[in-house]
């Protein structure tokens, strides 16, 4: 059941996150085409290492969730 709180908490993450979004598209507005072009290589480059981050998290969390059951059976 949502609460009073939960709802002014979400509603405060809203704000900053429209406050946040809004300073990132003046920023990138602001940017050249080069500076454009380097941010946009960069992510290129690291997508593979962030996503390989995210699955050995996932798999880790995973591992953890399942651990209990495994050492229940006898």
């Amino acid at each position: 059941m949502a609460t009073n709180c939960d709802f002014s908490r979400s509603s405060f993450l809203m704000e900053q996150y429209q406050k946040e979004m809004e300073l990132i598209a003046l920023a990138l507005q602001e940017e050249s085409q080069d500076e454009r072009e380097e941010r946009l290589g960069l992510v290129a480059r690291s997508w593979s290492l962030t996503a390989a981050c995210f699955q050995s998290q996932l798999e880790l969390n995973e591992a953890v969730t399942f651990a209990p059951v495994a050492l229940a059976r006898p």
